[in-house]
């Protein structure tokens, strides 16, 4: 693993940069979703304290989100209006149990718990990383991030516990979630993942990152008596169902071709309020 530092994109080797922009990108686009679909269960949630750590999560996520942007557009030249705005919706690479609204409350439960926590473990690997712009803020969003956390697992305690049909609904949406969460963190051998170990973009090899994922998910759900997907494998977690990855596309980080729902961007570009849009109309 090198052991240089890179002030800026500039710096950076050759072939290193547009893996570097893929993975921010992949982290800025599913956080913005999460932030959406965090700030849609600010309503409905089974208690007033879950409407308040639901509206809390959606500001840590739409604040990372801001941050992100403000990188990429600093590093790489995207601004995000063009982030945002421009793309077309089969270029957003978020994990994909994120591309429609949530129907019921587990589901909430399951993508704040396995895909933020992917998330998590994803932004852990960058700390101290030879990039200087994101070791310089990515300390913030991991010391946020472990609040999400801590209100994911203890609805997930409460839904296993409570009775057999929220132990069923929690089973069906953490299998929904845990999938496609897997799919984006992708295979453990991929060129772009190794030049991120190779040069120090992130503190530890993608496989070893996944595992920590896998096995943390694994002895959760264990735990609690939940059926997600995941089994014990020589001391380890691994995925019932191995996925193909023979056909993954390391831009959008899916195996197979997807796009969020057209009404989610709809609100999260704003369209609905266009004209009030500040400086973008004479």
């Amino acid at each position: 693993m090198s052991t240089a530092s890179f002030s800026s994109a500039k710096d950076l080797p050759n072939g290193c940069r547009e893996p570097v922009r893929s993975l921010l990108l992949a982290i800025a686009d599913t956080k913005m979703f999460l932030g959406y679909h965090y700030g849609e269960w600010t309503f409905g949630t089974p208690a007033l304290e879950a409407c308040i750590a639901a509206c809390s999560m959606s500001q840590d996520e739409f604040g990372h989100l801001r941050l992100l942007h403000a990188c990429i557009n600093t590093q790489f030249g995207d601004s995000p209006d063009t982030l945002i705005e421009k793309r077309l919706l089969n270029e957003f690479a978020n994990v994909a149990c994120l591309d429609r609204p949530l129907a019921k409350w587990a589901d909430f439960v399951a993508i704040n718990l396995f895909t933020d926590g992917a998330l998590t473990v994803i932004l852990t690997g960058l700390q101290n990383s030879s990039f200087a712009p994101v070791a310089n803020f990515v300390d913030k969003m991991v010391e946020e991030e472990k609040h999400h956390l801590r209100n994911a697992q203890g609805w997930f305690r409460t839904l296993a516990n409570y009775n057999s049909q929220t132990q069923a609904a929690l089973e069906e949406a953490s299998r929904w979630a845990l999938s496609p969460t897997l799919e984006w963190l992708g295979p453990l051998d991929h060129p772009m993942m190794k030049k991120l170990e190779q040069h120090g973009i992130i503190n530890a090899p993608w496989d070893v990152l996944r595992q920590r994922f896998l096995d943390w998910a694994g002895a959760l759900a264990y735990d609690q008596n939940i059926a997600v997907g995941i089994k014990p494998s020589d001391g380890h977690w691994a995925p019932v169902l191995p996925i193909d990855f023979s056909y993954w596309n390391p831009v959008v980080r899916r195996c197979t071709p997807g796009q969020p729902d057209d009404g989610i961007l709809y609100h999260l570009r704003g369209s609905k309020n266009d004209i009030f849009k500040l400086g973008e109309h004479g």
